[in-house]
């Protein structure tokens, strides 16, 4: 029979154990039986027989010495009776500290089959009794694998650098998966998290990133000319292959606080889960194409001429704000008269979903820059910095890499360094407010 390797015995599998070893049969058969190696059928009886004891027989010898019946030694307790044994006493051996007692033990039990399940004599028998009862070994062993998962299986080192590792990165902003994936730390982050609902670590959930919950928005109802999106809806946007589609860059704006001017132009590539913030000094439909203009300049090589706008933005899903009204100039190259650099399909009234990689990667800016912080004292070098670490953290959207990690595959270096971008390194990435940015315009 085939042997059931790297799999747990069961009740069933006890259960055929107990009856064999009623029936006197070997540990072979019944290893054959149950389809387990006969060394792990030792094993389990050695290490789930149940210990009875000795029995409260009335017939118990007092003396339980294993040389007993050849025993020599005379004059132990030195009363002068040298002509007799010592093994005839009332006193028994141990308790005249006999340097040779050794206590009696069944034979039955120090070999296979190490229980005395088929014993006549078990009941009355004087010796330490061992016996194998299915019920009580599958209870046994599942105590053990229960006690072996409770508590925390780290050593005090571990834990201090596990927590002092986790605090750091938190105090920087920084999510738990980044934390994990850019250290080596002595458990994995589903572990972690298990540590901390159960208390078993002094790191507080309250001190990790929680969910967002946002209420509802009263959007008043936009004012556009009839006819505006003909053509450009997001259902003619569906309609388009899903190669293209899968390349598509959802635009957006971030706003701080309600009498700022300042705001930011995000534009999010969905496959690369790659953000880039442009700073508008309003926002207005004006600015939003003055943007497009100058990050189509970024694209352009100096030496051929050529330009990748149109490679890497060529297709845009903004919402419909007034800021996005101008289609023509967003559509419109600066560089290349006459010609189209761009697509722009928009999203439905009151559907953030439809460009949801956008709005969801915003989470991750408002750990830097949260709602109600004041843009007007924002400068691009600073803004630039902010993007840089954002898109440097590991995502696990993004395969365990970092969203420039991907960039850098698509994006030519040229237009990183023009955008003022680069990889931060994974220790010193910032996620959390008034590091990299303050309103008040003081030194961060």
């Amino acid at each position: 029979m085939e042997k059931n390797a790297y799999k747990h015995m069961g009740i069933e599998q006890r259960r055929a154990i107990e009856c064999g070893l009623n029936d006197k049969r070997s540990l072979s058969g019944i290893s054959r039986q149950i389809g387990f190696d006969v060394s792990s059928v030792r094993r389990e009886i050695l290490r789930n027989r149940r210990e009875d004891g000795a029995s409260g027989s009335r017939n118990k010898d007092k003396n339980d010495c294993a040389h007993l019946k050849s025993c020599a030694v005379r004059g132990l307790c030195g009363s002068g009776c040298d002509r007799r044994l010592c093994r005839r006493c009332e006193l028994p051996c141990q308790a005249m500290g006999c340097p040779l007692y050794a206590a009696r033990t069944c034979r039955t039990v120090e070999k296979a089959p190490f229980v005395r399940n088929a014993c006549g004599r078990y009941g009355a028998c004087t010796l330490s009794r061992f016996k194998y009862s299915a019920e009580n070994a599958d209870a046994t062993s599942r105590r053990r694998a229960r006690e072996s998962r409770e508590g925390v299986d780290l050593t005090k080192e571990e834990m201090d650098e596990l927590v002092g590792t986790v605090r750091d990165g938190i105090a920087k902003g920084q999510s738990i998966h980044h934390i994990f994936e850019t250290s080596e730390l002595p458990c994995s982050e589903r572990s972690f998290y298990r540590y901390v609902e159960d208390e078993k670590v002094p790191v507080l959930a309250i001190e990790l990133a929680k969910k967002v919950k946002y209420k509802k928005r009263r959007r008043k109802a936009a004012s556009h000319p009839g006819g505006l999106y003909e053509g450009r809806e997001y259902d003619d946007f569906l309609e388009l292959a899903d190669e293209e589609r899968a390349c598509a860059t959802e635009v957006d704006t971030v706003l701080g606080k309600r009498s700022d001017s300042k705001c930011i132009l995000s534009l999010h590539r969905v496959d690369l889960h790659f953000q880039i913030y442009l700073l508008l000094q309003a926002k207005t439909k004006e600015e939003v194409v003055k943007a497009m203009d100058w990050l189509e300049a970024c694209c352009e090589d100096p030496d051929t001429g050529e330009n990748c706008f149109g490679e890497l933005f060529g297709l845009m899903v903004p919402d419909r704000g007034s800021e996005f009204d101008d289609i023509g100039g967003m559509e419109r190259s600066a560089s290349r008269p006459g010609r189209k650099r761009a697509c722009c399909y928009f999203a439905d009234p009151s559907r953030p979903d439809q460009k949801g990689a956008c709005e969801k990667n915003h989470v991750e800016l408002r750990k830097i820059l949260p709602k109600g912080t004041s843009l007007d004292a924002m400068d691009a070098a600073t803004l630039s910095d902010i993007c840089s670490h954002v898109n440097s953290s590991i995502r696990k959207g993004c395969g365990n890499a970092s969203p420039f990690m991907l960039a850098q595959l698509v994006f030519p270096r040229r237009l990183l360094e023009n955008l003022g971008l680069r990889p931060i390194p994974p220790k010193d990435v910032v996620g959390a407010p008034g590091i990299l940015y303050r309103p008040d315009g003081a030194d961060a």
